[in-house]
């Protein structure tokens, strides 16, 4: 099934590359709600599809206040209810599938993992992307999103705001125009995000794990000396919602029932990991030789996912 989807986005593609339709709409205003400087832009599908009455483009759109990014995509008719099965493919990262929210006319779908789609557009020029409704067939939109690079760099302003990856990439003078430069800067970065959604699909389920715990979030700023800038990842809760382990962009945090600070762990720090137990007393992570914490309730392979999630944010990490 996988194989004959791939061959149906690589005859769109084919499609995509021969036609010169370029067409970003872009649009610039205040929010004044928010008070913030916003970017909206907007490209139709070079294709369309007949969906219930009559044939339709698709429309993509990225929204960015600096506080929040939305990429959504219009099917030009209802869709789905709910949450839409959606999968798209580009040329440097293959075909991927997950489930998206649903506007509440079943017309729009919304992106899970905005900033990983944004990247991962960032160094192509194409973009096809399908939807398999509940009541129907298949919907499948090609667009051209070439300029979309060019697009950003001149409004990083704004979409810095949201992420430093843009400044990272663009902020600097000596940078290229060229797809093969700016994928080698967005290539770990990507891989961060990829490895971090495979965590969460691995996790799904445990009630033992809390990602971006934001309800409870000023229990662990006290906890865990966390500040709320938004780099919380996974939350392992072994007792008290105060008390457990925490994971950041940067570190691992530890607070056990009897220790008044926790114990911190910078990634850049970690130069070996070893797990060590059993299913019966719980798998313990030993970090630098050193026994670090404890997860009870959870599988060999679940830890080995943890594990590789560490193993791929510390640099410093001795493989042998």
């Amino acid at each position: 099934m996988v194989f004959r989807l791939t061959i149906i986005f690589f005859f769109g593609l084919n499609i995509l590359f021969s036609n010169s339709f370029t067409n970003w709409g872009i649009i610039k205003d205040i929010n004044l709600k928010k008070d913030r400087n916003f970017i909206l832009l907007s490209i139709q599908s070079i294709n369309e599809e007949r969906i219930t009455s009559e044939r339709v483009r698709g429309e993509f759109k990225i929204y960015c206040d600096g506080n929040s990014l939305k990429l959504v995509i219009n099917w030009g008719e209802f869709a789905n209810l709910g949450i839409g099965n959606v999968y798209y493919y580009t040329n440097n990262y293959g075909l991927w599938e997950q489930d998206w929210e649903m506007s509440n006319d079943g017309t729009t779908s919304y992106a899970p993992d905005p900033l990983l789609l944004l990247m991962q557009l960032l160094t192509t020029d194409s973009l096809a992307i399908g939807i398999r409704p509940k009541y129907s067939n298949d919907i499948r939109y090609y667009f051209n999103i070439s300029g979309l690079s060019d697009v950003i760099k001149a409004n990083q302003n704004i979409f810095s705001d949201y992420t430093a990856i843009v400044k990272d990439v663009y902020n600097n003078k000596t940078i290229l125009k060229d797809k093969y430069f700016i994928r080698s800067m967005l290539g770990e970065r990507i891989a961060r995000e990829i490895d971090l959604r495979s965590l969460k699909k691995e996790l799904f389920g445990n009630d033992k794990f809390f990602f971006n715990p934001i309800w409870f979030e000023s229990k662990l700023t006290l906890s865990h000396l966390n500040d709320s800038d938004g780099s919380k990842i996974i939350f392992y809760n072994s007792w008290l919602k105060k008390k457990g382990t925490l994971f950041t962009d940067k570190d691992v945090r530890v607070t056990n029932i009897f220790t008044k600070n926790p114990k911190i762990i910078s990634y850049e720090n970690i130069m070996s990991i070893e797990i060590k137990g059993n299913t019966i007393t719980g798998y313990r992570i030993h970090i630098n030789d050193k026994y670090i914490t404890r997860f009870h309730k959870t599988e060999r392979d679940r830890v080995e996912q943890l594990k590789n999630f560490i193993i791929n944010r510390s640099p410093n990490y001795n493989s042998g």
